[in-house]
């Protein structure tokens, strides 16, 4: 699942980074030539960056005013700095305690927009010991502002059965849900839930109430989630990459690995760039792209302009 990076050149890239954290930025300003069409596209992704930086939005993006949904598909890229991270979800997961009182076990993964939720959520999810320990699997993307349990408990069913329902029937839909549960073990995965309240949460878990082979793994934000699941919840709060896996999967995103391996000023900018990142998996994925997209003699520029 992870790649190794054993490259020389990474590892001399990676000490010259930790080199300069001992120094200051010093910024300048500079006279804007001409501008081009070059220039303007730059300026545009320069404003973009910057807004990336300050709210980053944690694995779905923003077009036309709607929200591109996540689905359990890992993009197939390379993932670095989250194996303890896994290592701990998974932990909880399949040695965690059974359910008290008719509640459901839980793990919240949170952290600020950006940061990789839905990239550790996927990971788990896609692990061959939890595809193993569990009979069924459900992945929702909660796309609505009210956490909206008919279209999450909707979900969950069709996920889970061959046939599609479309009812709004919420008693209907949780009844053979229900049925469709008995004796079966089942993971479920609410991504981006914004926000909650006890009233809709426990109206959500009703078809797992008493169930011990029932587990959920939330994805959000918001701290004050995670407590409203109570009594049985575990939060793991995901912290930033380090400067050095922000390089790693910028040099992977730009698709630049022979160029970062032979060109010594290249590296350099790359370097400059996977700082800008701040530790967030989500503008190295940006920015790579961004570079992968322009010419390597722009790379400067483009840096110059985040």
């Amino acid at each position: 699942m992870f790649k190794s990076n054993n490259s020389q050149l990474i590892k001399a890239s990676k000490q010259n980074m930790t080199r300069h954290r001992q120094g200051r930025l010093i910024c300048c300003c500079l006279l804007k030539p001409p501008s081009s069409d070059m220039d303007t596209k730059d300026e545009e992704y320069s404003a973009r960056s910057r807004d990336l930086r300050n709210i980053c939005e944690d694995r779905y993006h923003r077009s036309g005013g709607k929200i591109t949904p996540t689905t359990s598909i890992l993009d197939g890229s390379n993932v670095y700095g989250r194996e303890k991270d896994i290592e701990v979800v998974l932990g909880w997961l399949l040695k965690g305690e059974a359910a008290i009182n008719g509640r459901v076990f839980v793990v919240a993964i949170g952290g600020k927009e950006g940061v990789g939720k839905t990239t550790l959520a996927q990971l788990v999810y896609n692990d061959y010991t939890v595809v193993n320990d569990f009979d069924l699997s459900a992945w929702v993307f909660d796309n609505s502002k009210d956490f909206d349990v008919v279209s999450i408990t909707r979900t969950i069913l069709q996920s889970v059965t061959d046939a599609c329902n479309f009812t709004d029937n919420l008693d209907l839909l949780q009844v053979e849900l229900k049925e469709k549960l008995s004796g079966k073990s089942c993971l479920i995965v609410l991504d981006h839930v914004c926000d909650l309240d006890c009233e809709r949460w426990d109206l959500l878990c009703q078809p797992f109430a008493g169930s011990s082979e029932v587990k959920i793994v939330v994805t959000t934000r918001n701290n004050s989630v995670p407590p409203i699941m109570a009594a049985i919840s575990t939060t793991h709060h995901l912290e930033v990459l380090s400067d050095d896996d922000c390089l790693s999967m910028l040099v992977d995103h730009a698709k630049a690995k022979s160029k970062f391996d032979t060109d010594p000023k290249l590296q350099a900018i790359m370097e400059k760039i996977a700082r800008k990142c701040k530790g967030l998996p989500q503008a190295a994925k940006q920015f790579g792209g961004r570079l992968r997209s322009t010419h390597y003699t722009e790379w400067e520029k483009i840096y110059m302009k985040l």
